[in-house]
């Protein structure tokens, strides 16, 4: 590839940190909706600026650490407008054939999209960032953390593992219960803050939780947060779902249960996800798996796509700064 150079408004990242993602995967596969190859896949990315356009904003500058910020959007919508870009109907993502990912030495991106990271933190987690900031999204969509006693994280893969750190970051004085039923994923989701862990979701006492989070796509958990939120709780749905759902509006309606939806993140959501990242180190060094050289990371991925992450929750592609 020909090496990018940076115009007005636009910055080239040497990429330190590139997570794997499933669309990555998907892309591979050739089943993604908008990653259709030939492309530089790779939407989870962090570095250094190399190259910085003549009209960069403080602190922008060569050689600051960055997380990019994987979404362009049109800028003159109304949702983009009123602040709401994460929402744009006519963004495009990093990652595509018109552009080209983090899975590479460089990337150029707009400035617009860089998000500064703290010196402290190891260069090699910038891009965890980007999955941390789904979970800190969530709990953003969820209001104010004061007044709230109880939660219950409904899924402990990766998302719910996410959230619960975030709460428990956030929100030190949380009683927070997850329900997984993959009895291996409990300590770790101990380690991220998790005050109570259950196998079997409908063991659980009903009209209980403040705060409930759907983190697991399956379609009786939906019943299932709404009858386990307080009245005058909050359940916020955060899985995806390929189809509709039943879902108690009576309850909602009876008991005055709010439930909102949440989609990806901002810019605000990945600087709090770096806070996040620093103040969990344990569970950071236990979620993370890293390759060494690109040719590790491409038996790996191809590996994934073959035959599904296993154990792994996620990859990360660690890249030198000096490379």
């Amino acid at each position: 590839m020909p090496r990018p150079t940076a115009g007005p408004g636009e910055a080239v990242v040497r990429v330190t940190s590139a997570g794997v993602c499933g669309s990555d995967i998907s892309a591979l596969h050739g089943t993604h909706p908008f990653r259709k190859p030939p492309l530089i896949s790779g939407h989870e990315v962090g570095g250094v600026i190399e190259e910085i356009g003549p009209d960069a904003p403080e602190p922008l500058k060569v050689g600051a650490r960055v997380v990019i910020d994987p979404q362009w959007p049109c800028q003159t919508c109304e949702l983009c407008v009123r602040g709401d870009y994460h929402l744009c109907t006519d963004k495009t993502m990093l990652g595509v054939p018109t552009w080209p990912g983090g899975l590479a030495d460089l990337v150029k991106v707009p400035t617009f999209t860089l998000v500064p990271a703290p010196d402290s933190l190891d260069s090699s987690l910038l891009s965890f960032a980007e999955p941390v900031a789904v979970a800190v999204h969530a709990v953003r969509r969820a209001g104010q953390l004061g007044g709230v006693r109880k939660a219950l994280v409904l899924g402990g893969g990766t998302i719910g593992t996410l959230i619960t750190a975030v709460l428990s970051t956030q929100a030190p004085h949380l009683d927070i219960t997850v329900a997984e039923p993959r009895r291996p994923l409990h300590d770790l989701l101990s380690t991220a803050g998790a005050t109570t862990t259950v196998e079997d979701a409908e063991q659980l006492p009903g009209s209980t939780y403040d705060l409930v989070f759907l983190a697991a796509g399956v379609p009786s958990l939906v019943g299932t947060a709404v009858k386990s939120a307080a009245t005058g709780g909050t359940v916020v749905q955060v899985a995806v779902f390929g189809s509709a759902h039943p879902t108690p509006i009576g309850d909602l309606q009876i008991r005055e249960i709010t439930m909102t939806g949440t989609a990806t993140y901002t810019k605000d959501d990945i600087a709090a996800a770096l806070q996040v990242i620093e103040a969990k180190p344990d569970l950071v060094q236990r979620m993370v798996t890293f390759t060494e050289d690109w040719t590790d990371a491409a038996r790996l991925i191809t590996k994934f796509a073959a035959e599904g992450p296993g154990d792994v929750m996620k990859l990360i592609v660690r890249r030198s700064a000096e490379q």
